[in-house]
């Protein structure tokens, strides 16, 4: 037998030219392994080439935008709001029954929104991605990101004192401020007394330029000067306090309802220099609540949990889901609950019929 090199073809009839040689077995693996890696490196270059960053993109219409991942709900005005994954924002102008999606300038997952009046809102997320509306949440802009950051994170909440004045809080002790309506934003961590950097999972603002911000283990803070410092503040919890709702009194006090791992909730009639536990028969996790025109308040949680606060801030009481599932927040709306969370936006009919306890 003649080894490749010695196979050659001189008759040029057969479509060889003369002389030419068979290639070796290791020639042969070398070639196709060369060609292997000239074709990755363009494969891969061109999806370099055409990747782009969910910031940069402008959120995806689809049909079925209020059954996507949603996170929280607020009202603004007569119109409900609600936001969540990949930039998904919708609205809706019939109390819950039907929803539109808007015109959303990012693909950035969105974990809370908050509106000052009927028009003007933001939204937070992702990469600190902050959104605005000034057309009652028809139309969001891009005003701030974060994407290179030295600490990236999400943005978890977002309060305004006025509709100049805002706040952002999010992971590892991140706080932006803005005291022109979101033309620029400041980073201002270092306002904040949190050598560990706890996340900074909620804030609300108070009377008298008191505000509230919730974090983990045992701890929240709380400013007395508008925003400018913000002191450690003991709270009776364990674990991780998700968020706080707050209202003023008769006498202009700070009542404060806060909520958080576990189903705790603990309540404070003097502007969080004292507590009271309420008991609300559940070990599951609240994630996000409003109040409701009456001045209680219903908040969402883990594996289908509603719950209805009532409005002396003395008794819970855990509602029927329309199906268990996770939970983002809750809000009321006349006599109903509309819930934003996994499977989108749904309703709870007659909360007055629903605010008894849930059947065992």
């Amino acid at each position: 037998m003649r080894s490749n090199q010695e196979v050659t073809r001189n008759d040029d009839t057969h479509g060889f030219l003369k002389g030419w040689t068979l290639p070796t077995s290791q020639q042969i693996y070398a070639f196709v392994t060369t060609l292997c890696l000239a074709m990755a490196l363009v494969l891969r270059g061109s999806v370099w080439a055409a990747y782009v960053d969910p910031i940069d993109l402008p959120a995806v219409k689809y049909a079925t935008a209020s059954q996507a991942l949603l996170i929280d709900v607020v009202a603004a005005g007569e119109r409900l709001v609600a936001v969540g994954e990949r930039g998904t924002i919708v609205y809706s102008d019939d109390q819950g029954g039907n929803w539109t999606q808007a015109d959303v300038a990012t693909s950035a997952h969105l974990n809370a929104v908050v509106f000052v009046d009927d028009k003007n809102g933001w939204a937070v997320g992702e990469d600190a991605v902050v959104l605005n509306t000034k057309d009652a949440g028809s139309s969001w802009q891009m005003q701030f990101e974060d994407r290179d950051a030295e600490s990236r994170g999400p943005l978890l909440d977002v309060a305004f004192l006025n509709a100049q004045e805002g706040f952002a809080v999010g992971v590892f002790n991140k706080l932006i401020t803005t005291n022109d309506g979101g033309t620029t934003w400041q980073n201002a961590a270092e306002r904040v007394d949190n050598i560990d950097e706890w996340h900074l999972t909620g804030i609300a603002a108070g009377a008298n330029g008191v505000i509230y911000i919730s974090s983990e283990f045992e701890i929240s803070f709380r400013s007395t000067d508008g925003g400018e410092s913000f002191q450690p503040l003991a709270v009776p919890t364990i674990g991780t306090v998700f968020g706080m709702l707050v209202r003023q009194n008769a006498e202009g006090v700070d009542e404060i309802v806060m909520f958080g791992i576990g189903g705790s909730m603990y309540v404070s009639r003097d502007a969080a220099e004292s507590w009271e536990q309420i008991e609300t028969g559940t070990t599951l996790n609240l994630l996000g609540g409003n109040w409701a025109a009456d001045g209680s308040a219903v908040f969402a949680g883990t594996d289908g949990l509603v719950m209805h606060l009532d409005s002396n801030l003395t008794k819970a009481t855990q509602l029927e889901p329309p199906f268990p599932a996770p939970f983002g927040s809750a809000l009321a709306v006349d006599n109903k609950i509309v819930i934003a969370g996994f499977g989108g936006v749904n309703l709870i009919d007659n909360l007055a019929a629903t605010a008894q306890p849930k059947a065992e």
